[in-house]
Protein backbone atom coordinates (compact mmCIF):
# COMPACT_ATOMS: atom_id res chain seq x y z
CA UNK A 1 0.00 0.00 0.00
CA UNK A 2 2.86 2.11 0.56
CA UNK A 3 4.23 4.44 -2.28
CA UNK A 4 7.66 5.06 -1.37
CA UNK A 5 9.13 6.06 -4.40
CA UNK A 6 6.59 9.30 -4.57
CA UNK A 7 9.18 11.40 -2.40
CA UNK A 8 6.15 12.22 0.15
CA UNK A 9 7.43 12.49 3.34
CA UNK A 10 4.78 10.04 4.19
CA UNK A 11 1.74 8.13 2.70
CA UNK A 12 -0.62 9.56 5.09
CA UNK A 13 -0.21 12.30 7.40
CA UNK A 14 -2.55 12.14 10.70
CA UNK A 15 -3.84 15.18 12.20
CA UNK A 16 -4.41 15.46 16.21
CA UNK A 17 -3.02 12.39 18.19
CA UNK A 18 -6.00 12.07 20.45
CA UNK A 19 -9.09 10.22 20.85
CA UNK A 20 -9.46 9.11 17.03
CA UNK A 21 -5.81 9.90 15.83
CA UNK A 22 -4.14 7.66 18.11
CA UNK A 23 -6.29 4.53 16.93
CA UNK A 24 -6.04 5.75 12.92
CA UNK A 25 -1.97 5.52 13.49
CA UNK A 26 -2.39 2.14 15.00
CA UNK A 27 -3.76 0.84 12.23
CA UNK A 28 -2.15 2.64 9.43
CA UNK A 29 1.08 1.70 11.01
CA UNK A 30 0.21 -2.19 11.47
CA UNK A 31 -1.18 -1.94 7.44
CA UNK A 32 2.71 -1.07 6.74
CA UNK A 33 2.31 2.56 5.54
CA UNK A 34 4.66 5.30 6.04
CA UNK A 35 2.58 7.46 8.55
CA UNK A 36 3.22 10.69 10.75
CA UNK A 37 1.65 12.02 13.44
CA UNK A 38 1.20 15.40 14.52
CA UNK A 39 -0.47 16.74 17.64
CA UNK A 40 -0.62 20.66 18.61
CA UNK A 41 -0.37 19.92 22.58
CA UNK A 42 2.85 19.24 24.01
CA UNK A 43 1.42 15.75 25.38
CA UNK A 44 -0.43 12.65 24.10
CA UNK A 45 -3.83 12.62 26.07
CA UNK A 46 -3.98 15.55 27.86
CA UNK A 47 -7.03 16.73 29.20
CA UNK A 48 -8.30 19.56 26.79
CA UNK A 49 -10.24 17.74 23.82
CA UNK A 50 -12.69 15.33 23.33
CA UNK A 51 -10.86 12.58 25.27
CA UNK A 52 -10.82 14.81 28.39
CA UNK A 53 -12.15 13.64 32.11
CA UNK A 54 -9.64 10.87 33.29
CA UNK A 55 -12.17 8.24 32.45
CA UNK A 56 -14.87 7.33 30.06
CA UNK A 57 -17.79 4.41 29.90
CA UNK A 58 -18.19 1.44 27.82
CA UNK A 59 -21.40 -0.24 26.90
CA UNK A 60 -23.02 -2.43 24.10
CA UNK A 61 -26.89 -2.26 25.48
CA UNK A 62 -26.46 1.41 23.46
CA UNK A 63 -28.94 4.45 24.18
CA UNK A 64 -27.92 5.86 21.05
CA UNK A 65 -29.01 3.13 18.61
CA UNK A 66 -29.17 -0.58 18.18
CA UNK A 67 -27.20 -0.07 15.26
CA UNK A 68 -24.09 0.31 17.09
CA UNK A 69 -23.91 -2.66 18.76
CA UNK A 70 -21.93 -4.74 15.97
CA UNK A 71 -19.04 -1.95 16.07
CA UNK A 72 -19.69 -2.04 19.79
CA UNK A 73 -18.56 -5.66 19.63
CA UNK A 74 -16.13 -4.97 17.15
CA UNK A 75 -14.66 -1.95 19.64
CA UNK A 76 -14.89 -4.42 22.45
CA UNK A 77 -12.33 -6.80 20.88
CA UNK A 78 -10.04 -3.71 20.23
CA UNK A 79 -9.79 -2.80 23.49
CA UNK A 80 -9.10 -5.90 24.40
CA UNK A 81 -6.23 -6.11 21.47
CA UNK A 82 -4.66 -2.94 23.01
CA UNK A 83 -4.44 -4.19 26.28
CA UNK A 84 -2.83 -7.65 25.45
CA UNK A 85 -0.38 -6.08 23.02
CA UNK A 86 1.09 -3.11 25.63
CA UNK A 87 0.14 -4.83 28.88
CA UNK A 88 -1.36 -1.64 30.09
CA UNK A 89 -4.91 -1.29 31.94
CA UNK A 90 -7.22 0.24 28.94
CA UNK A 91 -10.76 -1.05 30.48
CA UNK A 92 -11.78 -2.21 33.67
CA UNK A 93 -14.80 -4.40 33.40
CA UNK A 94 -18.13 -3.24 35.71
CA UNK A 95 -21.00 -3.85 34.03
CA UNK A 96 -23.05 -1.01 33.27
CA UNK A 97 -26.42 0.05 34.42
CA UNK A 98 -29.12 2.31 32.76
CA UNK A 99 -31.34 4.06 35.35
CA UNK A 100 -34.59 5.39 34.94
CA UNK A 101 -38.57 4.97 34.00
CA UNK A 102 -38.83 2.02 31.12
CA UNK A 103 -40.71 4.29 28.86
CA UNK A 104 -38.04 6.73 28.90
CA UNK A 105 -36.30 6.33 25.10
CA UNK A 106 -33.39 6.21 26.55
CA UNK A 107 -33.99 3.13 28.68
CA UNK A 108 -36.00 1.56 26.42
CA UNK A 109 -33.37 1.81 23.49
CA UNK A 110 -30.71 -0.13 25.67
CA UNK A 111 -33.36 -2.79 26.41
CA UNK A 112 -34.38 -2.85 22.60
CA UNK A 113 -30.37 -3.00 21.36
CA UNK A 114 -30.20 -6.09 23.95
CA UNK A 115 -33.13 -7.85 23.01
CA UNK A 116 -32.40 -7.10 19.23
CA UNK A 117 -28.97 -8.83 19.07
CA UNK A 118 -29.25 -11.10 22.28
CA UNK A 119 -27.13 -9.38 24.49
CA UNK A 120 -26.41 -10.50 27.71
CA UNK A 121 -28.37 -8.34 30.13
CA UNK A 122 -30.53 -8.32 33.52
CA UNK A 123 -33.89 -6.12 33.64
CA UNK A 124 -34.58 -4.88 37.67
CA UNK A 125 -37.33 -3.82 39.01
CA UNK A 126 -37.63 -0.93 40.99
CA UNK A 127 -37.39 -3.23 44.38
CA UNK A 128 -34.68 -5.32 43.00
CA UNK A 129 -32.55 -2.44 42.01
CA UNK A 130 -33.10 -0.62 45.28
CA UNK A 131 -31.81 -4.01 46.99
CA UNK A 132 -28.86 -4.27 44.58
CA UNK A 133 -27.70 -0.55 43.71
CA UNK A 134 -28.49 1.50 47.52
CA UNK A 135 -25.81 3.74 46.64
CA UNK A 136 -28.73 5.35 44.20
CA UNK A 137 -31.77 7.36 45.93
CA UNK A 138 -34.52 6.31 43.24
CA UNK A 139 -37.78 7.90 42.14
CA UNK A 140 -40.80 5.85 42.03
CA UNK A 141 -40.96 4.66 38.40
CA UNK A 142 -37.38 3.73 38.44
CA UNK A 143 -36.09 0.79 37.14
CA UNK A 144 -32.99 -0.90 35.75
CA UNK A 145 -30.57 -2.30 32.82
CA UNK A 146 -27.83 -4.11 33.74
CA UNK A 147 -25.62 -4.67 30.85
CA UNK A 148 -22.33 -7.21 32.17
CA UNK A 149 -20.23 -6.51 28.97
CA UNK A 150 -20.13 -2.41 30.31
CA UNK A 151 -16.78 -0.76 31.96
CA UNK A 152 -14.25 1.73 32.68
CA UNK A 153 -11.99 3.08 29.69
CA UNK A 154 -8.97 5.25 30.50
CA UNK A 155 -8.60 7.79 27.67
CA UNK A 156 -5.34 9.06 28.14
CA UNK A 157 -3.42 5.37 28.69
CA UNK A 158 -5.30 4.32 25.90
CA UNK A 159 -4.40 7.10 23.30
CA UNK A 160 -0.58 6.72 24.64
CA UNK A 161 -0.51 2.82 23.96
CA UNK A 162 -2.41 3.49 20.63
CA UNK A 163 0.31 5.97 19.46
CA UNK A 164 3.33 3.68 21.22
CA UNK A 165 2.47 0.49 19.26
CA UNK A 166 2.67 2.73 15.85
CA UNK A 167 5.74 4.22 16.99
CA UNK A 168 6.81 0.53 17.47
CA UNK A 169 5.87 -0.10 14.06
CA UNK A 170 7.71 3.00 12.45
CA UNK A 171 4.95 5.56 12.69
CA UNK A 172 6.88 9.25 12.86
CA UNK A 173 4.24 11.11 16.19
CA UNK A 174 5.49 14.61 16.60
CA UNK A 175 3.99 16.73 19.44
CA UNK A 176 3.92 20.31 19.87
CA UNK A 177 3.54 20.83 16.18
CA UNK A 178 0.34 22.51 15.06
CA UNK A 179 -1.18 22.56 12.03
CA UNK A 180 -1.64 25.62 10.05
CA UNK A 181 -3.11 24.71 6.50
CA UNK A 182 -4.01 21.90 4.27
CA UNK A 183 -4.28 21.65 0.31
CA UNK A 184 -4.50 19.40 -1.92
CA UNK A 185 -1.85 19.59 -5.06
CA UNK A 186 -3.00 17.11 -7.90
CA UNK A 187 -1.41 13.34 -6.59
CA UNK A 188 -0.25 14.81 -3.26
CA UNK A 189 -1.62 16.92 -0.30
CA UNK A 190 0.41 19.69 1.41
CA UNK A 191 0.47 19.83 5.47
CA UNK A 192 1.36 23.56 6.76
CA UNK A 193 2.68 23.32 9.89
CA UNK A 194 4.36 25.19 12.53
CA UNK A 195 7.04 22.72 11.88
CA UNK A 196 7.39 23.56 7.95
CA UNK A 197 5.36 21.56 4.83
CA UNK A 198 4.71 18.24 4.95
CA UNK A 199 3.96 16.33 1.50
CA UNK A 200 1.64 13.02 1.69
CA UNK A 201 -0.56 10.85 -0.46
CA UNK A 202 -3.18 11.12 1.89
CA UNK A 203 -4.15 13.22 4.91
CA UNK A 204 -6.68 12.11 8.14
CA UNK A 205 -8.10 14.95 10.19
CA UNK A 206 -8.54 14.28 13.17
CA UNK A 207 -8.74 17.25 14.86
CA UNK A 208 -11.78 16.70 17.18
CA UNK A 209 -13.28 20.02 18.11
CA UNK A 210 -10.26 22.04 16.47
CA UNK A 211 -11.89 20.47 13.31
CA UNK A 212 -13.79 22.99 11.50
CA UNK A 213 -11.01 25.68 12.19
CA UNK A 214 -8.79 23.79 9.84
CA UNK A 215 -11.31 22.87 7.44
CA UNK A 216 -14.03 25.59 6.28
CA UNK A 217 -16.08 23.25 5.13
CA UNK A 218 -16.55 21.29 7.63
CA UNK A 219 -17.64 24.65 9.79
CA UNK A 220 -21.38 24.30 11.17
CA UNK A 221 -21.82 20.60 10.82
CA UNK A 222 -20.94 20.59 14.57
CA UNK A 223 -21.09 22.44 17.54
CA UNK A 224 -18.35 22.42 20.29
CA UNK A 225 -19.88 22.35 23.86
CA UNK A 226 -18.45 22.93 27.21
CA UNK A 227 -18.69 19.67 28.79
CA UNK A 228 -18.32 20.09 32.83
CA UNK A 229 -17.59 16.86 35.59
CA UNK A 230 -17.33 16.46 39.22
CA UNK A 231 -15.57 14.23 41.58
CA UNK A 232 -17.29 13.56 45.11
CA UNK A 233 -15.40 11.75 47.98
CA UNK A 234 -17.18 8.54 48.72
CA UNK A 235 -17.35 7.99 52.44
CA UNK A 236 -17.21 4.74 52.37
CA UNK A 237 -15.18 4.03 49.25
CA UNK A 238 -15.81 -0.06 49.36
CA UNK A 239 -19.46 0.96 48.57
CA UNK A 240 -18.47 2.62 45.44
CA UNK A 241 -16.09 -0.52 44.76
CA UNK A 242 -16.49 -0.89 40.81
CA UNK A 243 -18.20 -4.43 41.55
CA UNK A 244 -20.41 -2.81 43.79
CA UNK A 245 -21.13 0.42 41.96
CA UNK A 246 -20.60 -0.01 38.04
CA UNK A 247 -20.68 2.76 35.26
CA UNK A 248 -24.00 3.90 34.10
CA UNK A 249 -26.42 6.38 33.33
CA UNK A 250 -29.20 7.72 34.69
CA UNK A 251 -32.34 8.92 33.41
CA UNK A 252 -34.90 9.88 35.84
CA UNK A 253 -36.00 13.86 35.33
CA UNK A 254 -35.05 17.15 35.21
CA UNK A 255 -31.70 17.28 37.11
CA UNK A 256 -31.77 13.73 37.05
CA UNK A 257 -29.94 13.02 33.97
CA UNK A 258 -26.66 12.28 34.22
CA UNK A 259 -23.60 9.71 34.02
CA UNK A 260 -21.22 7.98 36.89
CA UNK A 261 -18.20 6.48 37.45
CA UNK A 262 -17.00 4.89 40.21
CA UNK A 263 -13.31 5.13 41.21
CA UNK A 264 -10.10 4.77 40.29
CA UNK A 265 -8.47 3.86 43.21
CA UNK A 266 -8.57 7.56 44.50
CA UNK A 267 -12.60 7.07 46.35
CA UNK A 268 -13.44 9.89 44.06
CA UNK A 269 -16.99 8.79 41.98
CA UNK A 270 -17.52 11.04 39.18
CA UNK A 271 -21.03 12.42 37.89
CA UNK A 272 -21.40 14.53 34.72
CA UNK A 273 -24.93 15.78 35.14
CA UNK A 274 -26.81 16.17 31.72
CA UNK A 275 -28.18 19.46 31.56
CA UNK A 276 -27.33 21.84 28.64
CA UNK A 277 -24.28 22.76 27.50
CA UNK A 278 -22.93 25.75 27.09
CA UNK A 279 -21.59 26.62 23.50
CA UNK A 280 -17.77 27.45 23.14
CA UNK A 281 -17.77 29.93 20.12
CA UNK A 282 -13.68 30.57 20.73
CA UNK A 283 -11.36 27.56 21.29
CA UNK A 284 -8.72 29.58 22.30
CA UNK A 285 -10.43 31.50 25.24
CA UNK A 286 -11.64 28.35 26.42
CA UNK A 287 -11.49 28.18 30.44
CA UNK A 288 -11.26 24.96 32.26
CA UNK A 289 -12.39 26.29 35.57
CA UNK A 290 -15.94 25.80 36.91
CA UNK A 291 -18.33 28.76 38.03
CA UNK A 292 -19.18 28.05 41.82
CA UNK A 293 -22.67 28.45 40.93
CA UNK A 294 -22.89 25.48 38.87
CA UNK A 295 -21.21 23.46 41.57
CA UNK A 296 -23.49 24.05 43.59
CA UNK A 297 -26.09 22.94 40.98
CA UNK A 298 -24.44 19.68 40.61
CA UNK A 299 -23.87 19.00 44.41
CA UNK A 300 -27.93 20.11 45.04
CA UNK A 301 -28.89 17.48 42.12
CA UNK A 302 -26.60 14.74 43.36
CA UNK A 303 -27.37 15.02 46.78
CA UNK A 304 -31.21 14.15 45.97
CA UNK A 305 -29.63 11.05 43.33
CA UNK A 306 -26.57 9.64 45.29
CA UNK A 307 -26.23 8.58 49.11
CA UNK A 308 -22.92 7.96 50.41
CA UNK A 309 -21.10 10.92 49.00
CA UNK A 310 -19.42 13.96 50.79
CA UNK A 311 -22.31 16.95 49.99
CA UNK A 312 -18.93 19.28 48.60
CA UNK A 313 -17.42 18.00 45.83
CA UNK A 314 -13.98 17.48 46.02
CA UNK A 315 -12.78 18.44 42.17
CA UNK A 316 -14.65 19.63 39.19
CA UNK A 317 -12.80 20.78 35.64
CA UNK A 318 -13.98 20.82 32.32
CA UNK A 319 -13.55 19.86 28.35
CA UNK A 320 -14.33 20.57 25.47
CA UNK A 321 -16.59 18.01 22.58
CA UNK A 322 -18.12 18.58 18.97
CA UNK A 323 -22.13 17.72 18.70
CA UNK A 324 -24.10 17.28 16.26
CA UNK A 325 -27.79 17.98 15.82
CA UNK A 326 -28.51 14.44 15.47
CA UNK A 327 -25.94 13.33 17.84
CA UNK A 328 -23.60 11.33 15.16
CA UNK A 329 -20.09 11.88 14.23
CA UNK A 330 -19.07 12.86 10.81
CA UNK A 331 -16.46 10.87 8.65
CA UNK A 332 -15.83 11.73 5.12
CA UNK A 333 -14.05 13.83 2.79
CA UNK A 334 -15.07 17.97 3.11
CA UNK A 335 -15.97 19.59 0.11
CA UNK A 336 -12.96 20.43 -2.57
CA UNK A 337 -11.09 17.45 -0.99
CA UNK A 338 -10.50 14.26 -2.63
CA UNK A 339 -7.48 12.99 -0.77
CA UNK A 340 -8.37 14.12 2.71
CA UNK A 341 -10.99 12.51 4.99
CA UNK A 342 -11.91 14.50 8.73
CA UNK A 343 -13.44 12.84 11.60
CA UNK A 344 -15.22 15.16 14.05
CA UNK A 345 -18.64 15.67 16.16
CA UNK A 346 -19.04 12.34 18.23
CA UNK A 347 -21.32 14.08 20.72
CA UNK A 348 -19.49 12.83 23.43
CA UNK A 349 -20.00 9.21 23.01
CA UNK A 350 -17.45 8.72 20.80
CA UNK A 351 -14.54 7.62 22.80
CA UNK A 352 -15.96 3.97 23.44
CA UNK A 353 -16.24 3.42 19.31
CA UNK A 354 -12.82 5.23 18.18
CA UNK A 355 -11.02 1.92 17.14
CA UNK A 356 -13.83 1.06 15.05
CA UNK A 357 -14.67 4.80 13.65
CA UNK A 358 -10.60 5.35 13.39
CA UNK A 359 -10.55 2.33 10.77
CA UNK A 360 -13.44 3.29 8.98
CA UNK A 361 -12.23 6.55 8.37
CA UNK A 362 -8.77 4.68 7.26
CA UNK A 363 -10.87 2.54 4.66
CA UNK A 364 -12.72 5.66 3.46
CA UNK A 365 -9.05 7.36 3.37
CA UNK A 366 -7.69 4.42 1.57
CA UNK A 367 -11.04 3.88 -1.10
CA UNK A 368 -11.15 0.17 0.31
CA UNK A 369 -14.14 -1.04 0.49
CA UNK A 370 -14.51 -3.98 3.03
CA UNK A 371 -15.95 -2.21 5.25
CA UNK A 372 -17.94 0.44 4.20
CA UNK A 373 -19.16 3.85 6.39
CA UNK A 374 -22.76 4.10 7.99
CA UNK A 375 -24.95 6.53 6.35
CA UNK A 376 -25.77 7.59 9.80
CA UNK A 377 -22.15 8.61 9.93
CA UNK A 378 -21.31 9.77 6.70
CA UNK A 379 -20.57 13.72 6.45
CA UNK A 380 -22.21 14.29 3.90
CA UNK A 381 -25.32 13.46 5.39
CA UNK A 382 -24.95 17.04 6.96
CA UNK A 383 -24.83 20.63 5.03
CA UNK A 384 -22.92 23.55 6.98
CA UNK A 385 -26.42 24.93 8.40
CA UNK A 386 -27.29 21.83 10.11
CA UNK A 387 -25.53 23.06 13.64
Amino acid sequence: MSDRGSGSDADVVVIGVGTMGSMALWRLARDGLRVIGLEQHAQLGHEHGAAGGRTRIFRVAYKEGAWYVPLLRRAARAWAELAEATGQRIMLPTGALSIGAPEHPDVAEVLRSAEQFGLPHQRLDHDQLAARYPQHILRDDDVGVFDPQGGLLFPSTAIRAAAGLARDLGADVRTGVRCTGIDEAGDHVRVHTTGGVLTASRVLVCGGPWTAELLPGVRGRYEVRRVVLHWFRATDPAAFAPERFPVGIRRSGPEAELSFFPPDGDGLVKVNLHIPKETVPDLSTFDRAVPAGYTRRVETAIGGLLTGLEPSAEGAAAFIEGYTPDNHGLIGSPPGFERVVSMSGFSGHGFKLSPVLASLAVDALLGLGDDPLPARLDLARTSQETA
